[in-house]
């Protein structure tokens, strides 16, 4: 039997105040996984980000 492996990403949306679009990039590309979960809005749950691939 082969081993496959499949690698998963957790979606949730948070609400980010900022002045302008790009602070809003660099404050999105920054923020600590605390805040992420304080101002999260939605979970969508874990879904499949790469197919799976053959472990050799």
């Amino acid at each position: 039997m082969a081993r496959y492996e499949v690698e998963y990403a957790l979606f949730r949306k948070c609400v980010i105040e900022a002045d302008s679009l790009e602070e809003a990039n660099d404050k999105a590309h920054t923020i600590e996984d605390e805040e992420i979960e304080r101002t999260e809005t939605e979970n969508t749950g874990y879904m499949v980000w790469n197919e799976p691939t053959e472990i050799k």
